[in-house]
């Protein structure tokens, strides 16, 4: 009995929340963040919201010297992470919070010496955050995370194939504009 009752106090405590002004249920908002994505939130309870993202990069380098070339590379990354709102404190909401991301990759490298050469790589990452929201203006809040990961990730070219596992900590923050 005294396991159900530990295990019904932790279960109200992470889902059930007091109604903020601020994250109203239905409210939806543009997120931007660090590490650099942009995306969206909507808050489909007063205790529950989800926060897809995306992200994007490309790159371009140029070599001068008698070894000179090219490389052009980018990435997309794409993520969900689902937010369970903790009890407000004024304008302070904190949370807990799986996340998911997968991002692709792509680089051609162009050598004056060497034939042209092209890698693709996908990496998935599963973390966990415990983060915090400030909410100064219905409109505007920012916020903070940080947590622990776990990125399965691998690289091809035409000759090999490496593939990584890594875990280790990750922290983000961002701003929401709310609509």
């Amino acid at each position: 009995m005294h396991s159900r009752t530990l295990f019904g106090l932790i279960i109200g405590t992470l889902f059930v929340s007091l109604p903020a002004a601020a994250q109203e249920r239905g409210q939806t908002g543009i997120t931007m963040g660090y590490p650099a994505s942009i995306g969206v939130v909507h808050h489909v309870t007063n205790g529950i919201a989800v926060r897809p993202e995306l992200s994007f990069s490309h790159t371009a380098t140029e070599t001068s010297s008698d070894f000179g070339g090219e490389t052009d590379g980018w990435a997309l990354g794409t993520g969900i992470s689902v937010l369970f709102y903790l009890k407000p404190i004024e304008n302070v909401r904190t949370y807990v919070s799986p996340r998911f991301t997968f991002s692709r990759t792509s680089s051609t490298a162009d050598s004056d010496f060497t034939e042209t050469s092209t890698s693709t790589g996908n990496a998935f990452s599963v973390s966990g955050s415990f983060g915090a929201q400030y909410t100064p203006h219905r409109r505007f809040a920012v916020f903070g995370e940080v947590g622990f990961g776990l990125i399965d990730s691998s690289v091809e070219t035409r000759l090999t194939k490496v593939s990584a596992f890594n875990w280790g900590t990750r922290t983000g923050f961002g701003a929401i504009l709310y609509f």
